[in-house]
């Protein structure tokens, strides 16, 4: 399959169903509307960004998701259509990428994203691969900048900011601007979701089983608290990183 990272466990699809059904049963949402504003799914089957209109394939695997008659019927759905799932992927919005960083640019801010393209034996954030991935970040940056001038900010909205690995990437400015994101009703990207796989690939148990208790007594109300690990924010000016605003030159 295609898709936004390593393979799709069905322990992941189903967490996210979970969600999804929860959020049907309380009536804040149709489940269809649900599955495309609660979960990550669109983007892990390849199927384009959450913003695209709808079309045939994502149609095809809401139809067949719908019929299913219950949660474990909607997971199997899923993985048999992320296997046989077989239309060309559709564009990628990031304007640069290296190992598993990219980079969106909107107006004068440039968003950062750090996703693995394969499950490995060795995390990508493990202490010896951190030189490796501090490179590949400034690479990003120094070509979005090269193809964007008029970048100004940079920014990132991730669960990983909570942890030491990855904020040792970045200079301290930068993570030293990270504010918890509250008051988010749609989680369909990895920055909330991606804490609950690990750098294998396979669920994390413990968060998983707290979830699950979470979205059990959920009552409707602040969806992002349900995830164990936060979403922080992070915002700096580009200066942060040691480029000037008219020199695309680069200090580590």
């Amino acid at each position: 399959m295609r898709g936004d990272g390593p393979g799709l466990p069905a322990g992941y699809v189903e967490l996210q169903l979970r969600l999804a059904r929860r959020a049907a049963t309380l009536g804040t949402h149709d489940f269809l509307d649900a599955v495309a504003e609660l979960t990550n799914l669109r983007r892990r089957l390849g199927l384009g960004e959450p913003a695209d209109a709808p079309h045939e394939p994502w149609s095809r695997y809401l139809d067949g998701l719908e019929v299913q008659p219950d949660l474990a019927g909607q997971v199997r759905w899923t993985i048999e259509f992320a296997e046989s799932n077989d239309a060309p992927a559709p564009p990628s919005a990031a304007v640069t990428r290296a190992g598993p960083f990219s980079a969106h640019v909107h107006d004068d801010i440039l968003s950062t994203h750090f996703v693995p393209r394969a499950a490995n034996a060795t995390s990508p954030l493990h202490r010896s691969c951190l030189p490796q991935r501090r490179r590949e970040l400034w690479t990003v940056l120094a070509d979005a900048i090269r193809l964007h001038p008029e970048i100004r900010r940079v920014r990132g909205t991730s669960w990983l900011y909570s942890t030491r690995s990855y904020r040792a990437i970045f200079p301290p400015l930068h993570v030293a601007s990270a504010t918890v994101r509250t008051h988010v009703y749609r989680f369909q990207g990895s920055s909330s979701w991606g804490q609950f796989l690990d750098h294998r690939g396979d669920v994390k148990a413990e968060l998983a089983a707290r979830f699950v208790a979470a979205v059990d007594g959920y009552d409707g109300t602040a969806p992002w608290t349900l995830f164990p690990i936060p979403t922080l924010v992070v915002d700096s000016p580009i200066e942060a990183f040691g480029f000037g605003r008219r020199s695309d030159s680069v200090v580590e």
